[in-house]
């Protein structure tokens, strides 16, 4: 949900297990990005409306009254800036990614491995205000979580 820049607003929700999305950044003028990982964050659970807090933050309170196009916001929970961007042709090189990303993509944990965060600049960092899930996420569950004993 938006709260400055810190929310991404989606339309689809993002699988539970997406909590890194890299950011390529783009340059000015937007016609001829530059491509490369500069930031990375590390976001809550899909939200619905009615579970995005109106404190104020920007489109919050539309969102929450369904006037918006998404029907599932992010709150970004902890952000880093890192300290050596990551070229998008190196990024492919060394099988980071695939190739752009077209929507989001989960941080490899190579990456993770090669670009320790606790090493990068943590520009945000907040404790997540998760709220239960209803409506559509509640039957979205990981996998690890579905595979519970029958009870009796």
């Amino acid at each position: 949900y938006h709260r400055d820049p810190r929310q991404e607003p989606r339309v689809p929700p993002l699988p539970l297990a997406v909590e890194r999305p890299p950011h390529l950044s783009g340059s000015t003028p937007p016609t001829r990005p530059i491509s490369r990982i500069e930031y990375v964050a590390h976001i809550s659970r899909g939200k619905v409306p009615c579970q995005v807090p109106e404190d104020g933050g920007i489109g919050n309170a539309d969102f929450n009254a369904g006037k918006k196009v998404s029907k599932y916001a992010y709150e970004i929970l902890d952000l880093w800036r890192l300290k050596e961007p990551i070229s998008l042709k190196l990024a492919i090189s060394n099988g980071l990614l695939k190739g752009p990303p077209q929507k989001y993509c989960c941080v490899p944990l190579a990456l993770l491995e090669s670009c320790p965060m606790d090493t990068q600049e943590h520009i945000i960092s907040r404790a997540p205000q998760e709220t239960p899930v209803e409506g559509e996420m509640k039957d979205y569950v990981l996998p690890e979580e579905s595979k519970e004993a029958p009870s009796s």
